[in-house]
């Protein structure tokens, strides 16, 4: 990286080798994988989840796994979870190993392929291919290739519950990899807690028991402090008082910490030490950056999940309080409710007994503009 580029980005998932902390979770995923254990991993959207699953991917690959990253967000047909997968693959497998799987996929001739167009060309060819038969062969790829290479794999499905939306995508998963103890394990990964309850926890879904829970937690203020610290030094800049407040803010959230981050660095001349100048500089630019993005996240909840967020943002004490309630027209009838919808979604998080909006940028911007 050149000694004056901006060293903290914000915009899709990390590198895994930019990965602040999570070392300790990594670990356990690997290990889980390694013991044959299947995984399910729930945290909000944005805090980290496919920069976490990469590091634990590419240390699989190190140690001779076979990988691959499904990104199911939004998929609504059999065809698009086929052509997630298929790409998944093409994305990740190299060398001996891609070129093995190509050529197990060529004899199959149902029209996969780790190159080219793939199977999205095969059903604009033939609209009518029996594409369940060949969704339930391609998840069978890990069992074929362990039983032809003796090769393990980890396969990761991110935003599982999105196949909620793909009606008895679920069972035709779980009806396939539930034979693969011996040649695969696998990760769930979702940014709605209560979706993945009703995918792994309720018996009558079909994945019933098939990974092991784990969530994932703010990152520690000390892990993040160093992180930033150290990458401000590494290009010739103090964070000074600005990496306190800063903390204070992002509340452990890691991409708004990685946008605050890069925003008070941008503001901060070589040679300088961050001060409250700075900092203000720095939270309004990334506020304006985000603006957009939480207006049109708030207006498209329910009216009554405004009204709990308004007063979670905006109220001491929260939407319980008779004044909240005054204050943002919801009745304490409604408040239970909505607040549990919110919290159904990760858009709140309950941290030591208290509920808090999980963006921390979404509630400075309805302490601007909320009410």
């Amino acid at each position: 990286m050149p000694l004056d580029a901006n060293p903290f980005h914000f915009s899709g998932p990390l590198d895994p080798t930019e990965m602040i902390d999570r070392e300790l979770e990594a670990g356990e995923l690997m290990a889980l994988a390694q013991g044959g254990h299947s995984v399910r991993l729930v945290g909000p959207r944005r805090y980290g989840k496919t920069t976490l699953l990469q590091k634990v991917l590419d240390d699989a690959e190190a140690a001779g796994m076979a990988t691959a990253l499904v990104d199911l967000e939004d998929v609504l047909s059999l065809g698009g979870i086929v052509v997630r997968i298929e790409r998944a693959y093409a994305r990740r497998l190299q060398g001996s190993l891609r070129s093995r799987v190509e050529r197990m996929l060529s004899t199959w001739n149902i029209g996969l392929s780790l190159g080219g167009p793939g199977f999205s060309a095969t059903l604009q060819r033939n609209p009518h291919t029996n594409v369940e038969a060949v969704l339930l062969r391609l998840l069978d790829l890990p069992r074929e290739l362990h039983e032809r290479a003796g090769t393990r794999s980890l396969i990761v499905f991110d935003e599982i519950q999105d196949i909620l939306a793909v009606s008895g995508a679920d069972g035709q998963i779980r009806s396939v990899i539930q034979h693969h103890l011996d040649a695969a394990s696998y990760a769930f990964a979702g940014s709605a807690p209560a979706t993945m309850e009703r995918l792994f926890a309720d018996p009558r879904r079909p994945l019933l028991e098939q990974a092991v829970p784990k969530s994932l937690p703010p990152l520690p203020a000390q892990e993040i402090r160093d992180y930033v610290q150290e990458r401000f030094e590494r290009t010739g800049r103090d964070a000074g008082d600005a990496l306190a407040a800063l903390l204070q803010l992002a509340r452990g959230h890691p991409q708004r910490t990685m946008m605050l981050a890069h925003f008070l660095w941008a503001a901060v001349p070589r040679g300088d030490v961050a001060d409250e100048t700075h900092w203000v500089q720095a939270r309004e630019t990334a506020l304006e950056h985000a603006s957009g993005y939480l207006a049109a996240t708030w207006r498209g909840w329910p009216v009554n999940e405004r009204r709990v967020a308004l007063a979670l943002a905006t109220t001491p004490g929260g939407p319980y309080t008779a004044q909240a309630q005054a204050e943002v027209g919801i009745k304490k009838s409604s408040v239970r409710y909505a607040l549990q919808s919110l919290t159904d979604r990760a858009d709140v998080l309950e941290i030591d007994s208290a509920h808090a909006l999980t963006d921390p940028l979404l509630e400075l911007w309805l302490q601007r503009h909320g009410s």
